[in-house]
């Protein structure tokens, strides 16, 4: 008879030479080496899982979701399928199960793949992105637009449905007869290249615009040519960057050693930098706005002229309202550790600035509306008061209000630091104090 103690004792596994751990850690082990980037290796642990414990789903799940991020999909579909077989009620797997089909092309299979996800978890925003890929596939625009919108109301800050969204919103705005946004010149094939296939990816509109500038850069510094995706800044600014052909290079292994190596890169100059490479970086590792390159940096992040209809009337309606635009920025919603800045800080601020200025005209940009009132005795504008709304872009009329404020006082984030950055005359820039303190004037160019 085995005694209890030896019968309790977990299976252990070797998952990285010297390293034993028992298979739920292991489990853990693959699925952080695959939200880190590094493939290979989350993929080689899950093999040794499943050799100690056969048909182990998580093993199998995170297997499947390797192979296919490593544009492998046609290896991760009977990974996942027999993932799906031995636990046919997660919806997790269904999801995944139909991003590989939908890279393999079989849309019908995707398509039931991503309903039945959404049917287990009706508030799946990240099935819903990937169903809209493939009404888009099959040349349904407006499923897949209503699809991507209510993926966005349901997860903002799930990228994918961000940007293809945002895509979507961006044509759809285009006035008559205009040409497209998404121009594009030719790329030299006399340099080394590098690409990003993941920009817009991973973050929002201002931690891809300031991973854009780094990686751009970065490509100028040693004379490359940096080819990019359809991506927000693209449709929204006047940039020309060559086309990417995400086939053309491949994904790289291990994001937090390329992000190290990229930041050395671009703070020195190096013998051996990044070339003939796709980047991942999964957010800019460094702070790209120098102040040397400030004139080139402005002029590229410049907003293209077809949408001055929906940029310029809100700040043309501030300005007439007063003389001195004063705009603040309140994030209450979605900061990672909720540390977010006390009102009192900018209503203190506001009443001890407002009796110095000229006529003064109060702008408040926030993903909280109900904080609005709390400004009441200057008599704020919101966007709400725009002559013209830009139906799912409102985001980019608030940034380009912040980009021309005489004075700015912004919260915790990239959004309004990277308005900051980009206006190009203010009076005054403040922002948090350590420990929200206060406000105080911070330089918005490194």
């Amino acid at each position: 008879m085995v005694a209890s103690a030896e019968i309790a004792t977990p299976v252990q596994i070797e998952t990285l030479p010297g390293q034993r751990m028992s298979v739920p850690d292991a489990v853990r082990q693959a699925l952080d080496y695959c939200n880190s980037g590094w493939l290979d290796i989350s993929a080689g642990i899950c093999e040794r899982i499943l050799a100690a414990n056969p048909g182990n789903v998580h093993a199998l799940l995170i297997q499947g979701i390797s192979a296919y991020k490593n544009r492998e999909p046609a290896k991760a579909v009977p990974i996942l399928a027999e993932a799906l077989r031995r636990d046919p009620g997660s919806v997790d797997t269904l999801y995944h199960l139909g991003m590989a089909l939908l890279l393999c092309g079989h849309f019908d299979r995707a398509e039931l793949a991503f309903n039945c996800a959404i049917q287990g978890r009706s508030d799946y925003a990240e099935a819903m992105a990937g169903l809209a890929e493939v009404r888009r596939a099959g040349g349904d625009a407006d499923g897949a637009y209503e699809l991507l919108k209510r993926s966005v109301t349901l997860k903002g800050n799930y990228s994918p449905s961000y940007i293809a969204y945002s895509l979507m919103r961006f044509d759809r705005s285009l006035p008559a007869e205009t040409e497209g946004w998404n121009r594009r010149r030719e790329a030299r094939h006399d340099r080394p290249r590098l690409t990003m296939a993941s920009l817009g990816s991973y973050g929002r509109f201002a931690q891809t615009v300031n991973e854009y500038v780094a990686v751009r850069l970065y490509a100028e510094k040693y004379g490359m040519e940096f080819l990019t995706p359809d991506w927000v800044g693209h449709a929204f600014f006047s940039l020309d960057d060559p086309r990417l052909d995400p086939s053309v290079l491949p994904e790289f292994q291990g994001w937090l050693r390329q992000r190290k190596d990229f930041a050395r890169g671009f703070d020195e100059r190096v013998a051996d930098p990044f070339r003939d490479r796709d980047l991942f970086l999964g957010g800019s590792p460094v702070n790209a706005m120098l102040k040397e390159r400030r004139t080139d940096i402005l002029s590229w992040l410049t907003p293209r002229p077809c949408w001055d209809r929906f940029l310029e009337p809100p700040v043309e309606a501030l300005r007439h309202r007063g003389r001195t635009l004063v705009a603040v920025h309140i994030r209450q919603t979605d900061w990672w550790n909720q540390d977010y800045t006390p009102l009192s800080l900018y209503l203190d601020w506001l009443d001890g600035l407002w009796p110095t200025l000229e006529d003064p005209v109060l702008f408040v940009a926030t993903d909280e509306p109900s904080v609005v009132p709390e400004f009441a005795r200057f008599n704020p504008t919101t966007p709400a008061d725009f002559p013209v709304r830009w139906e799912g872009l409102e985001y980019l009329q608030d940034f380009q209000v912040m980009t021309r404020a005489d004075i700015l006082a912004i919260s915790t984030g990239s959004f309004a630091a990277t308005a900051a950055a980009l206006n190009p005359s203010p009076r005054l820039l403040l922002h948090p104090a350590e420990g929200n303190r206060g406000l105080v004037p911070f330089e918005a160019w490194r």
